[in-house]
């Protein structure tokens, strides 16, 4: 199980937890699916929500999480190495902050590499604990996901950076000999990997538009304030025209009024 191809739940945005049906003749039935990893504005089915993992499948990742955690940081450094490799993009954020993290000692820089294992590391135990709790849950995660909405303008972090992470981490987490030891801990990881990335991609996304918008509203503001002073400016023009013409009349108006000398 080296290689997630081999496996039919290789991590896909709308097939996460894809378990394709043949009809008699053997050829895949395309539409027919079960599960879902659509974001969840878009994913309403059962296979596709924390609520729908099993008593047994929530103790399974406790359990499993428990095994792996002593070698959390080497597995998550290879997701992240791998990530580099397969996003430049990924590779330039963290070779940004090391630069900046080698002249500040004083605390340490979230957007190095090292510090996001740590972090991620502490994620899953925060993460696992709230399993019961699926508002708790999605918000956690969501809040992970909006975070990272700073990095699309700067770093031109993309939404298919979060796609690769779950191909990524799907092979190596659910390939590890402590997760594949149970049926239920394989399924419960492929589950919870899927709805992750979900839910990253839809916090990242949301705040994303956010932004956009937020961005598009100042635009309108300083279009209008432009538009608005220009036409102050023009209305001076006009009363300091009108105000030259009234004068103008009055001084004919008064050598009119003159008595001829």
């Amino acid at each position: 199980m080296d290689e997630l191809s081999t496996s039919p739940y290789q991590f896909r945005r709308t097939q996460s937890c894809r378990v394709t049906n043949k009809g008699p003749n053997g050829l895949a039935r395309r539409g027919t699916q079960r599960g879902c990893s659509r974001s969840k504005s878009t994913r309403r089915g059962n296979l596709g929500t924390i609520a729908s993992l099993t008593f047994s499948q929530k103790q399974a990742l406790n359990l499993s999480w428990r095994l792996l955690k002593p070698q959390a940081s080497a597995c998550f450094r290879k997701i992240f190495l791998e990530l580099e490799i397969a996003s430049p993009k990924v590779k330039q954020i963290f070779y940004k902050a090391a630069l900046v993290d080698a002249f500040n000692k004083d605390d340490d820089n979230s957007a190095t590499m090292e510090v996001h294992i740590k972090l991620t590391t502490k994620f899953f135990d925060e993460l696992l604990v709230s399993l019961d709790d699926e508002t708790e849950f999605v918000n956690k995660i969501r809040g992970i996901g909006s975070a990272h909405a700073i990095l699309a303008k700067g770093s031109n972090f993309s939404s298919d950076i979060w796609e690769r992470l779950g191909e990524i981490a799907m092979e190596r987490v659910c390939s590890h000999e402590v997760v594949t030891k149970t049926r239920e801990a394989s399924r419960a990881w492929r589950t919870l990997i899927a709805i992750l990335i979900d839910e990253l991609r839809g916090g990242f996304e949301g705040e994303l538009r956010q932004h956009r918008s937020q961005s598009q509203k100042r635009m309108m503001f300083m279009r209008r304030k432009s538009s608005s002073t220009d036409q102050i400016e023009m209305g001076k023009m006009e009363d300091e025209e009108e105000l030259h013409a009234k004068l103008q009349q009055l001084r004919m108006d008064y050598n009119q009024t003159l008595p001829y000398t």
